[in-house]
């Protein structure tokens, strides 16, 4: 009877020690993941046009928009990139379409990516799209893109009116620079045309200002990383 006691008791003792190593495990977890989300990764934010190489002020034209730019509203909250390519579809083959036109036609949403869409609605146009690169490789790179009448596609951090006060990485087309007053024009895809300044393009296109992003965005970033300075040019 004695020994099925102390069996007992020690069962018991050591279910208590399995939970107490469970809940340790459990509060390291959480504490990991607070620290992931509270202290995001230390990314630059730019604040001066300084990250820009000198070279970039003597490009010109210093002041270039494109004419015949339709600015398009993306139907729901997944479709920004499809939405660009409708843009960039429009400006090349003179047409009007929405983006539901390009979905029906593609039968795609957001599951294509916008290279391919690209290449499927200007065959014999040379689509090239680049990341990672240097700030004044891009901003001298769309320069000369629009000094060819070829507007740029990007993808960068912008307010996201479907998650307030949020951003969100979003696509949208580039279609004036103006780099004597430091400005770049977009058609945002959440359907209006859209003057910010370099700086504040800078700091999108690097996804700089973690905290305006939502913490899921932040901590999967921790893991993956976020590519910067993507962009899309047609030739």
């Amino acid at each position: 009877m004695k020994s099925n006691t102390t069996e007992v008791a020690n069962l018991k003792k050591k279910r208590r020690c399995t939970g107490r190593i469970t809940l340790l495990i459990l509060a390291v977890v959480l504490l990991s993941f607070f620290v992931f989300i509270l202290f995001p990764d230390n990314v630059e934010v730019y604040t001066s046009t300084g990250s820009i190489s000198a070279s970039i002020e003597t490009l010109q034209p210093e002041i270039i928009e494109l004419n015949h730019i339709s600015v398009k509203k993306q139907p729901d909250a997944v479709t920004c990139g499809i939405t660009a390519v409708t843009v960039m579809s429009n400006y090349y083959n003179n047409t009007d379409y929405e983006a539901n036109d390009l979905i029906a036609k593609h039968n795609s949403k957001g599951n294509t990516d916008g290279p391919e869409l690209l290449r499927r609605e200007l065959p014999g146009r040379n689509i090239t799209f680049k990341s990672n690169g240097l700030n004044d490789e891009m901003i001298g790179d769309i320069h000369a893109s629009l000094k060819s009448n070829n507007p740029v596609m990007v993808y960068f951090g912008a307010p996201n009116p479907y998650n307030e006060p949020f951003y969100d990485s979003h696509g949208s087309v580039v279609y004036g620079l103006n780099l004597d007053i430091g400005t770049i024009t977009i058609a945002n895809s959440y359907g209006y045309r859209e003057e910010i300044s370099l700086v504040a393009f800078l700091n999108r296109m690097s996804y700089t200002e973690r905290d305006k992003y939502t913490a899921a965005q932040r901590f999967l970033w921790k893991f993956i990383g976020v590519p910067k300075n993507q962009y899309i040019m047609v030739e």
